[in-house]
C-alpha cells in the first residue's frame, strides 16, 4: 500500500518539474533577442506507476530533457537562399557604383564629353571656317581624354576595393570555420553525459549561417553530434579538424576556384554563391565587361578620328594623327596638336574653306566610318549605358525577390524556433500555478504527518 512518503515523492516531482519549466521559460525570455537562439522546451513524462492489486497508481512526473525547437529543412533552405541573396546583393551594389561612375543615358560625363568633342568639330566645319575654333576642338579632346582616364581610375579603385573585400571575406570564412570546429569540440565534451548542449548547438548553427552568407555551404551531422562543413564540394571542417582557404583564386569558364592546402598539397575547389562569388563575379565579369567595352570604344574613337584626320592638310602639316593609344587608359591627344592647335585639319586640302574632314569627324557622333549601317561612337557608348542599366535593373529585381524569399523563410523560422513573449508569459503562469498546487499538496501531506504523529 502506498504511504504518505509516496504521496510526498509524487508532489516533490511536480515541484521539480515546475521549477524546470519555469527555469526554461526564464531562459527563453532572457534570450528572446539573442541572435541565433532557438526556443527551448521541457519534455515531461509520467513516472512508471506502482502496480497494485486494484490498479496502477501514478508516481508523479519526471523531466526527460530540454529540447531546442528546430526545423532542419527550413534552416538548410534558409542558408541556401541567404547565399544567393548575398551573391545578388554584391553584384547589384557593384553595378550601382558602375552606373554612378558612368551616369545615366540622359546625364553622364563621358557622354557629354563625347558630344562636346563632336560638336566642336561641327562648329569648326561651319563656313566660313573660323581657325580660332581649332583651340576648342583640342580643349574638348583633352577633356574627353581626361574623362576616359577618370573612369579608368575609378574602375581601378573599385577593383582594388573588391580585392580587399575578397581577402577580408576569405579571412572571415577561415575564422568562422575555426569557430565551428571549436564548437564541435565543446559540444562533444558537453554531450558526453548524453544530454544535448542546446545553447552550444545554437551558437554553432549561427556560425554556419554566417558562413553561408560568404559561400554556399552543405552540412553533415555525425551521430556523435558534431557537424561537418562542406564548401565547394570539399569537407572543410570534420569534427575539430579544419582546412583553410588560401588567399588566391582563379577564374574558370564555369565559375571560380579557390585554393586549399591539405596534407601539404594545394588543391582547387569550385566556389558558388555567397559574398565571395558575388564579389569575384562583380569584378571579373561585370566590371571587366564595362572596361572591355570602354577600351573598345576608346580604340574605335582613336582609329576612326585618326583615319579621317590623317587625310587632312593644313598650311603647315599633313597626315597628322589626332589621338594615340588603344584603350581608355592609354588614349591621349597628340602633343603636337596641344602645342599648336593650328595643325588641326579641317579639310583634305589646305584650301581655305575646305571643311570635309571637320564635318566627317563630326558625323562620327551618329554614323560609323564604315557606312550608314555601322555603329557610331556615340551609339556604341549609349549601347554600353543601356547594357549596364539593364543588368542593374535585372539584379535589383533579383535582390528584391530574393529578399522576399529570405524574409518568408525567416518568418517561418521565427514561428518555429523564435521566442514568443506572449507564449512564454502564459507558460510562466502555468508553471507558477502548477508549482503552487504541488506546494499545497506538500503542505497537506505535512499536516497529515502531524496528525499521524499526534495519534501515536
Amino acid at each position: 500500500m502506498p504511504g504518505l512518503n509516496s504521496v510526498m515523492d509524487t508532489s516533490l516531482s511536480a515541484l521539480f518539474a515546475a521549477q524546470a519549466g519555469m527555469a526554461t521559460t526564464g531562459h527563453n525570455i532572457a534570450n528572446a533577442n539573442t541572435e541565433g537562439y532557438s526556443r527551448q522546451d521541457v519534455m515531461f513524462a509520467a513516472r512508471r506507476p506502482d502496480i497494485l492489486p486494484y490498479g496502477a497508481l501514478g508516481r508523479g512526473v519526471e523531466v526527460q530533457g530540454v529540447r531546442r525547437i528546430q526545423n532542419e529543412f527550413l534552416t538548410s533552405n534558409l542558408r541556401v537562399q541567404t547565399s544567393r541573396l548575398a551573391s545578388y546583393t554584391e553584384v547589384d551594389s557593384t553595378l550601382y557604383e558602375v552606373e554612378a561612375i558612368l551616369g545615366s543615358v540622359d546625364n553622364d560625363h563621358l557622354g557629354n564629353a563625347l558630344n562636346n568633342f563632336f560638336n566642336s568639330w561641327s562648329a569648326l566645319g561651319q563656313p566660313p571656317i573660323n581657325s580660332t575654333l581649332k583651340q576648342d576642338v583640342v580643349s574638348s579632346a583633352i577633356s574627353l581624354v581626361q574623362d576616359f582616364h577618370n573612369i579608368n581610375d575609378s574602375l581601378d579603385d573599385m577593383e582594388n576595393n573588391i580585392e580587399v573585400s575578397i581577402q577580408s571575406e576569405i579571412s572571415n570564412l577561415n575564422q568562422l570555420l575555426d569557430g565551428v570546429a571549436e564548437m564541435n569540440q565543446q559540444i562533444l565534451s558537453a554531450e558526453a553525459s548524453g544530454q544535448p548542449a542546446n545553447d552550444l548547438r545554437d551558437q554553432r548553427d549561427l556560425l554556419i549561417t554566417k558562413i553561408s552568407e560568404i559561400a554556399e555551404v552543405s552540412v553533415y551531422e555525425r551521430e556523435d553530434g558534431s557537424k561537418d562543413i562542406i564548401l565547394a564540394g570539399r569537407t572543410m571542417v570534420a569534427r575539430d579538424s579544419v582546412t583553410h582557404f588560401a588567399s588566391d583564386y582563379t577564374k574558370t569558364s564555369t565559375g571560380y576556384q579557390m585554393t586549399i592546402v591539405t596534407q601539404g598539397h594545394s588543391q582547387e575547389v569550385k566556389l558558388s554563391n555567397g559574398k565571395l562569388e558575388g564579389l569575384m563575379t562583380s569584378r571579373d565579369v561585370h566590371i571587366a565587361d564595362v572596361r572591355d567595352r570602354l577600351d573598345a570604344l576608346a580604340e574605335n574613337l582613336v582609329n576612326q578620328v585618326n583615319e579621317l584626320h590623317t587625310q587632312g592638310r593644313t598650311n603647315t602639316s599633313s597626315g597628322v594623327a589626332f589621338f594615340s593609344g588603344d584603350s581608355m587608359h592609354t588614349i591621349e591627344v597628340n602633343p603636337a596638336l596641344e602645342a599648336n592647335p593650328s595643325m588641326v585639319a579641317t579639310g583634305r586640302t589646305s584650301a581655305e574653306g575646305d571643311n570635309t574632314i571637320a564635318l566627317a569627324i563630326a558625323d562620327l557622333a551618329n554614323v560609323g566610318i564604315g557606312g550608314p549601317n555601322s555603329q557610331s561612337v556615340g551609339d556604341e557608348y549609349r549601347a554600353l549605358l543601356t547594357v549596364v542599366a539593364s543588368k542593374r535593373n535585372s539584379y535589383e529585381f533579383s535582390v528584391e525577390n530574393q529578399q522576399n524569399v529570405v524574409s518568408t523563410l525567416k518568418t517561418k523560422m521565427a514561428s518555429v524556433s523564435g521566442v514568443s513573449l506572449d507564449e512564454e508569459g502564459a507558460n510562466m503562469i502555468k508553471y507558477q500555478n502548477s508549482y503552487n498546487a504541488a506546494a499545497r499538496i506538500v503542505s497537506t501531506v505535512q499536516k497529515m504527518y502531524d496528525t499521524l504523529m499526534n495519534m501515536v
